[in-house]
């Protein structure tokens, strides 16, 4: 690729990325790497693959900054994820018995990520944490005694997600990701029902990103 070529690619990426933050000035970290902030409204779903059930997740936040090389053009992504609890509702032998509970997924450090040929690839790690767990047929009224804090997974989620040909001037992205979900600890006698109900691989997620200017 020719200095011109990768001073045009250089020059459509700034734009097409300050579009979306209108009035948010741009000033080089250092001669090679040019931060443009990001900001967007985080909602999506999760489903576990062992019993079928969904969960809803967000509003939330992502918030961060795409990293642009004024050398090469290539674009990468290092922001912070922000989601509030969320409400599992798991419903077991056709809805006879049921379980309800609060998860709530912590990350561990920011989300990096890369655009490469219209393809964003973002990957993070976060710690999953379940409380207020209840239990019961029909309707969940036994409540599971845990510690505050500390029923979480043995080892962080590892969460890569992903969205083709993406428009970096869009309202709106949509990324997901299949993850496994590693087996419990700390959670007393909910570990061993925590660990056959939902750990294991092939879960979903689908998170749709909001553009914070599109919002206004």
């Amino acid at each position: 690729m020719s200095v011109a070529t990768q001073l045009r690619r250089l020059a459509v990426l700034t734009s097409a990325a300050a579009l979306t933050l209108t009035g948010v000035a741009v000033t080089p970290a250092s001669a090679d790497v040019i931060p443009i902030p990001v900001s967007y409204k985080v909602t999506g779903s999760t489903t576990v693959k062992k019993t079928g059930s969904a969960m809803k997740l967000g509003p939330g936040s992502l918030k961060g900054n795409l990293l642009i090389d004024d050398q090469t053009g290539s674009v990468g992504l290092s922001a912070d994820l922000a989601l509030p609890p969320s409400q599992a509702d798991i419903s077991l032998l056709s809805g006879i018995f049921r379980i309800k509970a609060k998860v709530k997924v912590t990350p561990l450090g920011p989300a990096t990520g890369t655009i490469a040929d219209g393809d964003l690839v973002t990957h993070a790690k976060a710690n999953m944490e379940i409380y207020d767990i209840w239990a019961g047929p029909i309707i969940p009224v036994i409540p599971l005694p845990t510690v505050p804090g500390s029923c979480k997974t043995k080892t962080p989620l590892d969460l890569t997600l992903s969205a083709h040909d993406i428009d970096i001037t869009a309202p709106a992205i949509t990324v997901t990701g299949t993850y496994t979900i590693p087996e419990f600890s700390n959670c007393f006698i909910a570990d061993i029902a925590l660990g056959a109900l939902v750990s294991g691989p092939g879960n979903t997620i689908s998170l749709d990103l909001a553009s914070d200017a599109a919002l206004k």
